[in-house]
């Protein structure tokens, strides 16, 4: 198998590995240099502006394509604090029948669908090496969720099952641990092997 040099520090890498294993950089493909190509419509995408990140949009669909650190910066919530005001209180749209999963943009392999923050109800396509591929509307409808607290509340929701779980294995270690206070306190020896 022909390794591939990471382009951050130089050691080389299986090329199926999406992450270098010596320094965590992205190992880059040459599909991925390619122009990307709205998944929906199969047309070339249009870059776009927003504030200093160039966004690839989808001329007849209005879908975005944003690279994995694209993602993280439009979705930020000094970004969404900054940029966007809550207007209405956020409520989970109903979710799509169809699981129609569509191929990445840039190397034409099937995408993740996921639901954004767990519980926001907008599912995005996700290509784990790639970006993220948005229709119309989702990434407004993401600002929205996270204005409206969405992802604190994910927090909460994660932090409380925590707890619940922390308490179930501790009235389960407390139960072992009685039973083995019961098991050193008698000695079981004596009742077995009695002269």
């Amino acid at each position: 198998m022909e390794l591939i040099a990471c382009p951050q520090c130089g050691k080389y890498a299986n090329p199926r590995s999406a992450l270098c294993p010596f320094c965590g950089g992205r190992l880059g493909d040459a599909k991925a240099l390619a122009a990307p190509v709205c998944p929906r419509c199969r047309v070339g995408l249009e870059l776009r502006r927003d504030d200093d990140i160039e966004l690839h949009a989808c001329p007849r669909c209005d879908g975005l394509w944003l690279d994995p650190g694209e993602f993280d910066v439009m979705t930020a919530e000094s970004t969404v604090y900054r940029k966007e005001q809550l207007k209405k209180e956020y409520s989970r749209p109903p979710l799509p029948d169809s699981s129609e999963y569509l191929p990445c943009a840039r190397c034409g392999k099937l995408m993740v669908r996921k639901n954004y923050g767990r519980i926001s109800g907008v599912l995005i396509d996700e290509c784990g090496r790639h970006g993220i591929w948005l229709d119309r509307g989702e990434l407004e409808k993401i600002r929205h969720f996270i204005l409206d607290g969405g992802l604190e509340k994910e927090q909460f929701r994660e932090i409380e099952k925590n707890r619940a779980e922390l308490q179930d294995l501790a009235e389960k270690v407390d139960d072992v641990a009685f039973t083995q206070k019961l098991i050193h306190f008698w000695d079981w020896k004596r009742w077995f092997f009695r002269p």
